[in-house]
């Protein structure tokens, strides 16, 4: 006799299997199944026991001691070892782990939790749409005698589906819209991109399974975006396995509360990491919103002294000022270079400019003594030096101890997409760009 007694040759769901009555071979009623385990360590994991619930206790039953599955019953043998536990029994010990799911398994777990528990529910990140969608059913697939997971499911339909609509829904968009999309696919994620994000209950959130080159090809913006929509602890974990690099591009597009949130666990060390990724002005901003403990504990952590002295410099400054605002990391260039000279320091320094939108003059001590635009020295004819186009008179600038209104007020009035910040010597210190002030603007 078949196993399957009335399943079709169809996939099959999660949401259609559970509360199924369980009976022993001779009648006996047992329970209602209640969720399902499965082989994490497999691909597309196979269905290795059924779990029912009991008196407020959770029951399983192995697979294999199955001898007839239908929609409408489970029957079981009557001598069928049942465990009383909310967990099964890992079956491989020592095992190369093939599907992403089991990552959260390596190390001292020897025991299985229930698939819908870590699945139902959750949320998962659809790296190919960018954005956090929830899983409201489990798709599988009759192969001989066993069920075997295929689709983690997340649309519309699988959600009415969960509540008993799916029949009911199905004849209201037959009737009025028979073309629509809802009636011919349904959105599914395959199982090898499902991965649980791993903590202590194993079983508050899900993920695709995300490579580093699948990372690599986000956008950092996209990445926010996903960071946003996911709750506290998904987040963490998530952005915790972005490299240094990619983590601060990331941190550049969110939020500065949220910026903090996200690092307030993490290590110094990773912090200082991620830090040196960010521009002067961006990782001061970012330091201000952390305790002054960990401020100095991470500034301290910082390999390139450079860059470590310029950012204590910055947070000498309120954050509310030019001082405060500004970047360190300005395109400066001596009076004496060339056309020539200049495009070579911008080949040879692209990584490190944050813009050249202006080149700002100075003399051997950093005065500023002139500028001038980078599209006025390309429309050069001739390999001019820098001071026969510079501006050297009416310079615009402003000190570190201006406010940020002031600073609005200075570039709004005179058309600036830069301000230059100068100290009481003339000393060029950093520029404050227009994306550097127009957080403030828009939060008043």
């Amino acid at each position: 006799m078949s196993l399957f007694t009335d399943i079709p040759d169809i996939n099959l769901h999660f949401s259609s299997l559970m509360r199924i009555k369980i009976y022993y071979d001779d009648g006996a009623y047992i329970g209602k199944l209640s969720d399902v385990f499965v082989d994490y360590e497999e691909m597309y994991p196979l269905v290795i026991a059924i779990q029912y619930k009991k008196n407020n206790q959770q029951f399983y039953i192995a697979w294999n001691e199955i001898v007839e599955f239908s929609l409408q019953r489970v029957i079981v043998l009557r001598t069928a070892r049942i465990g009383r536990s909310r967990t099964f029994p890992k079956l491989h010990q020592q095992r190369l782990l093939t599907g992403q799911l089991a990552d959260q398994f390596k190390g001292e777990m020897i025991e299985y939790p229930a698939l819908g528990k870590v699945i139902l529910d959750r949320q998962i990140v659809d790296i190919f749409g960018k954005k956090v969608v929830r899983v409201n059913d489990i798709e599988f697939i009759k192969t001989g005698k066993y069920l075997r997971v295929t689709h983690a499911a997340v649309g519309l339909r699988s959600m009415f589906r969960r509540l008993g609509y799916e029949k009911a829904i199905d004849i209201f968009v037959k009737t009025f819209r028979p073309n629509a999309n809802y009636l011919k696919k349904e959105q599914l994620i395959n199982w090898k991109f499902v991965h649980a994000i791993p903590d202590k209950s194993v079983q508050d959130n899900v993920r695709l399974g995300i490579t580093n080159e699948e990372i690599q090809k986000l956008h950092p913006a996209d990445l926010a975006d996903i960071l946003e929509e996911l709750d506290g602890r998904s987040r963490e974990l998530l952005f915790s396995n972005l490299d240094p690099e990619l983590a601060a591009a990331t941190l550049s597009e969110i939020d500065v509360d949220m910026q903090a949130e996200l690092l307030k666990n993490e290590a110094p060390e990773e912090v200082a990491k991620i830090i040196e990724n960010l521009g002067t002005d961006e990782a001061a901003d970012l330091l201000y919103e952390l305790e002054d403990s960990k401020i100095n504990e991470i500034i301290s952590k910082i390999k390139d002294s450079e860059i470590q002295e310029e950012i204590q410099e910055l947070l000498e400054y309120d954050e509310d000022t030019a001082g405060g605002l500004m970047s360190t990391e300005v395109f400066e260039i001596s009076p004496e270079n060339k056309k020539s000279d200049v495009l070579k320091i911008i080949q040879d320094q692209y990584e490190e400019i944050e813009n050249i939108y202006d080149i700002f003059v100075v003399d051997n001590e950093g005065h500023l003594i002139g500028t001038t635009s980078l599209a006025k020295l390309l429309m050069q004819k001739e390999d001019v030096t820098v001071s026969q186009i510079m501006r050297s008179s009416d310079l615009k600038f402003l000190s570190p101890d201006a406010s940020w209104k002031e600073v609005a007020y200075f570039m709004s009035k005179y058309n600036l997409i830069n301000v230059p910040i100068l100290d009481e010597t003339q000393v060029l210190l950093g520029i404050v760009s227009v994306d550097d002030i127009l957080p403030w603007i828009l939060d008043e």
